[in-house]
C-alpha cells in the first residue's frame, strides 16, 4: 500500500514540477502555481508520514496477533495438562479406594484365621490364640508342625498388611502431589487467560489506530486529487495561452500531411473546454491533455486512427511535430509491446531524419500522467493523426 500511495503522490507532483513541456506557461499567476505546488508538496509530505505511521502500527498489530496466537496455544496446552491431571487424580482416587478395600479384606481374613485357630485350640492355656493353637497339639511333632505353620502365617499376614498399607500411603502421597500440580496448572491457566485478555485489548486499540490512519490517508488522497485537478487546470490554461501567444507572435505553417482519404470533411477543432473524459493515468488521458485538440470519445488508443479519420482529421503514415502517433494492439513500440486489444497513443515532439521523439503517459510508466519521452525508428510503420489546419 505504501508504494502505491507514494507512486500516486510522486506522479501528481511530477506532472508539473518535472515536465519541461509545460514550463513555459506565463499567463497563470506564478504565485498561484507555486501555492498549489507547495500545497501538493505539503500534502505529499503529510501523506508519507501517515503511511509510515500506518506501516509501524500494522507491524504492531501483526506482532500482537502473533502473541495472541501463541498465548492461545499456551492456554490450550495448559488445559490439556489440566485434563490429564484430572484424569490421573481420578485414577489415583480409584486406586486408593481399591487399596482401602483390599486392606479391609485383609483384616477380615485375619479375623477368620483367628476364629479358626481358636476353634482348633479348645482349651485356652495362655490366652494367646496362636500360642494356645501350638500347645494344643497332641504330640511333640504336631507341636513343632503347628509352630512352623503359625510362623509362616504370621509372616505372610505381616507382609501382606505392610504391602497394602504402603501402597495406600504411596497413593495418598501421589494424589496430594497431583492435586498440588493441578492447582498450579489452574493458576497458570488463569494467568495466561488474563495476559491474553490484555493482548486482545492492545490489539483492538492498534486496529482502531490503524483504521484511523487509513481514514486520514484516504482524506489526504482526496485533498491531493483536488489539488491535482486545480494544478492541471492552471497549467493547461497557461499552456494554451502560451501557445496562442506564440502563434500570434510567430505563426508557422506546417507542411501538409498526405491524408488517407482526401474526401473527408473538415474536422471540428476540440479546444478541451471541459474536463478530460479519459481515465487518469492512461495513454489516452495524456494525449488528450497534451494536444488540446484530440477527440473526447475516440475509444482505446489503437482505435484513435479510425475515430479521427471518421471525424475528418488527416490520418496517414507521415510523422510531424504535434501529431498524435497511434500504435495498434500488439505493435512493437521501440522495444515494448502495446497492450493487445487496447493499443497505445503518444504525441510527436520531434522529427529527426528517420526517427521521432514522442511523449506519452500510461500506467506502465513510472510517471503515468506523463510526459515520458522515447525515441523511435521505423517511423513509416506507425499511424499519425494530424491537427486541423
Amino acid at each position: 500500500m505504501k508504494k502505491l500511495t507514494k507512486r500516486l503522490f510522486v506522479s501528481m507532483a511530477a506532472l508539473v514540477i518535472a515536465s519541461p513541456l509545460f514550463a513555459g506557461a506565463k499567463t497563470v499567476s506564478a504565485d498561484s502555481l507555486n501555492d498549489t505546488k507547495a500545497s501538493i508538496s505539503s500534502q505529499q509530505s503529510a501523506g508519507d508520514k501517515l503511511v509510515a505511521e500506518l506501516d509501524q502500527i500494522q507491524g504492531k498489530v501483526w506482532s500482537l496477533q502473533n502473541k495472541v496466537t501463541a498465548k492461545n496455544q499456551e492456554i490450550a496446552d495448559v488445559q490439556d495438562n489440566i485434563t490429564s491431571s484430572q484424569k490421573r487424580l481420578g485414577e489415583l482416587t480409584g486406586e486408593i479406594k481399591t487399596t482401602t478395600a483390599e486392606l479391609t479384606n485383609r483384616k477380615a481374613v485375619l479375623r477368620e484365621q483367628l476364629v479358626e485357630l481358636q476353634k482348633q485350640s479348645t482349651n485356652s492355656v495362655s490366652g494367646n490364640i496362636y500360642l494356645d493353637f501350638v500347645l494344643s497339639g497332641d504330640n511333640f511333632t504336631e507341636l513343632i508342625s503347628r509352630s512352623f505353620a503359625v510362623n509362616r502365617l504370621n509372616k505372610a499376614n505381616e507382609e501382606a498388611m505392610s504391602a497394602v498399607q504402603d501402597a495406600k500411603q504411596e497413593l495418598a502421597s501421589l494424589k496430594d502431589e497431583q492435586t498440588t500440580k493441578q492447582n498450579q496448572l489452574v493458576a497458570d491457566k488463569d494467568k495466561l487467560v488474563s495476559e491474553k485478555t490484555a493482548l486482545d485489548a492492545a490489539k483492538a486499540d492498534a486496529d482502531a489506530a490503524a483504521q484511523t490512519l487509513q481514514t486520514k490517508i484516504s482524506e489526504n488522497q482526496d485533498v491531493l486529487s483536488t489539488l491535482k485537478v486545480k494544478l492541471n487546470t492552471q497549467t493547461e490554461a497557461g499552456a494554451k495561452a502560451q501557445a496562442q501567444a506564440t502563434a500570434v507572435a510567430a505563426p508557422v505553417k506546417q507542411a501538409a500531411a498526405t491524408p488517407l482519404d482526401n474526401s473527408v470533411k473538415a474536422p471540428v477543432v476540440n479546444t478541451h473546454s471541459g474536463s478530460n473524459p479519459y481515465a487518469y493515468g492512461e495513454c489516452t488521458w495524456y494525449a488528450y491533455q497534451r494536444t488540446g485538440w484530440a477527440g473526447g470519445h475516440w475509444g482505446n488508443g489503437g482505435q484513435w486512427g479510425a475515430s479521427a479519420a471518421a471525424a475528418g482529421y488527416t490520418v496517414n503514415n507521415t510523422p510531424e511535430v504535434g501529431a498524435i502517433v497511434v500504435f495498434a494492439g500488439g505493435q512493437n513500440v521501440g522495444g515494448w509491446i502495446a497492450a493487445p486489444g487496447y493499443g497505445h497513443v503518444g504525441v510527436v515532439e520531434a522529427v529527426t531524419g528517420g526517427s521521432i521523439t514522442i511523449s506519452q503517459g500510461g500506467n506502465g510508466f513510472s510517471n503515468p500522467a506523463g510526459p515520458n519521452l522515447q525515441s523511435l525508428g521505423s517511423v513509416g510503420s506507425y499511424t499519425y493523426i494530424h491537427p486541423a489546419r
